[in-house]
């Protein structure tokens, strides 16, 4: 299949989205949208209606997602169900600060990637210390116009959100001794969020056992707040009480998951059942090699921006097991290649072979969500998104080829041993995900990544549907 070509009318639309991670977002996002479509020619009027049926989907998405009434905390965002709360469980605001909704309203969210700010707004903007600070600001500011329907920022709808933080920083009073280094950093931030980042980071003293604050402290707490994108350090005991626990929502999450097309998509099913000649199958895993070769991309643009060591550990385990624990005949890729020889192709005939675009779209989805997003939705995408399902997919796969062809145990050690080793590896993603739970953020976060991961394998599958003409 060609590579996919663009009018210049669409590019020009596509140029109209904020330049970088929006930007790739959207192109992979209407690209998906014309693959599904059998397009592979981007007009104006392609690209027009990949976008409308994006908010479509977001916004049924979040009108299913909503029970008939909720409240939403206008200071945080925090969402509640039936009725508010007398304090919210995240930031501590009176149940006066709490908003009743409907599934009109949640309908009625801007999508992603739609989000405009004003000349104004985006100069106010630039007055947050470069960065962390401002970057989180950013997000926060989107987020809150986002659920309040607003597709563009502006300096009223800013002040409205600095306002509120505000109220929570003036009630703040230091509890701890701070050493003059330390003093001197928090007091470059801007007044409006100053005490509700000191309330955090004597909550995470607190929490360690110190009894002096930091310059190292400070950097520590900045570490983790980057991985999440959200101030709070941790659950409360009223959060654990009045949200649902961690475990509550992985299970939830892995409801979902497990109920995905592109767990149970009819390409794996056809796949499974075999009858497949030879030569299908080695189609098949020409097309696939490219992905196989880039997992352990993914792990690696996560680690590094994982806040705790312990946590980056466990993940630099799988990494390590993708790398064969550093014995090169068995990195992943290497069993990859033993399973092509088994199959009778040559070095030639994957060395500069070009995958289907689907496969290619995979690769950029997942290379995205992994290295420009908050790492709760990378760790999302490659732990919920990709470990938790591969042992099911990868039997299907496995049961395919061997109802289908003679082929040596060995060769298959690529496919079996990930059905294997990837139940580990998902649960090692699970620990991980728990330390990092708190709140409906986080849980929008780890949900977000791994339902987009799941929309590319999704696309994934329809692409090999096709190629092999099922």
């Amino acid at each position: 299949m060609p590579e996919i070509i663009w009018t210049d009318e669409a590019k020009k639309r596509l140029e109209r989205v904020p330049q970088g991670f929006m930007r790739n977002m959207s192109q992979s996002r209407i690209e998906s949208f014309a693959l599904k479509k059998g397009i592979d020619h981007i007009t104006l009027e392609i690209a027009e209606e990949a976008i409308g049926e994006a908010r479509k989907v977001m916004g049924g998405m979040m009108g299913e997602a909503k029970p008939a009434s909720s409240f939403r905390c206008k200071v945080c965002g925090y969402t509640a169900s039936g009725a508010a709360p007398d304090k919210c469980p995240i930031c501590g605001a009176g149940k006066e600060n709490f908003e009743q909704s409907d599934n009109n309203k949640a309908a009625a969210k801007a999508p992603d990637g739609e989000m405009k700010w004003s000349a104004d707004a985006a100069e106010r903007l630039k007055k947050i210390p470069e960065g962390f600070m401002r970057d989180m600001t950013k997000w926060r500011i989107e987020e809150t116009a986002r659920n309040k329907g607003i597709s563009s920022v502006t300096p009223d709808v800013m002040q409205e959100k600095y306002d509120y933080w505000g109220q929570g920083s003036a009630k703040v009073r230091k509890r701890f001794i701070w050493t003059k280094d330390a003093d001197a950093k928090v007091e470059r931030i801007p007044p409006f969020v100053r005490g509700m980042v000191i309330k955090e980071i004597e909550s995470l003293a607190e929490k360690k056992g110190l009894q002096e604050i930091t310059p190292d402290l400070i950097e520590g707490a900045k570490k983790l707040w980057e991985g999440t994108m959200e101030f709070h350090t941790g659950l409360q005991e009223e959060t654990v009480l009045e949200e649902k626990s961690g475990d509550d929502f992985l299970r939830q999450l892995k409801d979902e998951i497990f109920s995905h097309e592109a767990v149970n998509h009819p390409f794996l099913k056809k796949f499974s059942q075999g009858n497949l000649s030879e030569e299908r199958i080695k189609i098949f895993a020409l097309h696939y090699y490219r992905h196989a070769k880039m997992f352990s991309h993914y792990i690696a643009n996560i680690i590094p921006r994982i806040p705790h060591e312990k946590d980056r550990m466990l993940m630099v385990k799988n990494l390590m097991d993708e790398y064969g624990n550093l014995s090169p005949e068995k990195t992943h890729p290497a069993l990859f290649r033993k399973f092509l020889k088994g199959l009778g192709l040559k070095k030639e005939d994957w060395k500069k072979f070009k995958p289907i675009p689907e496969v290619t779209n995979f690769i950029d989805r997942l290379t995205m969500l992994t290295r420009y997003e908050p790492f709760l939705i990378g760790l999302g995408a490659v732990g919920p998104g990709v470990e938790w399902v591969i042992p099911a997919m990868f039997k299907k796969i496995v049961d395919g080829i061997q109802n289908s062809i003679s082929i040596k145990e060995d060769d298959m050690e690529y496919w079996t041993s990930h059905i294997i080793l990837d139940v580990e590896h998902g649960e090692a993603a699970t620990t991980i995900l728990k330390n990092y739970i708190h709140g409906a953020e986080s849980h929008d976060m780890i949900k977000k990544g791994a339902m987009k991961s799941l929309e590319a394998r999704k696309i994934l599958w329809d692409g090999f549907e096709r190629l092999m003409g099922f």
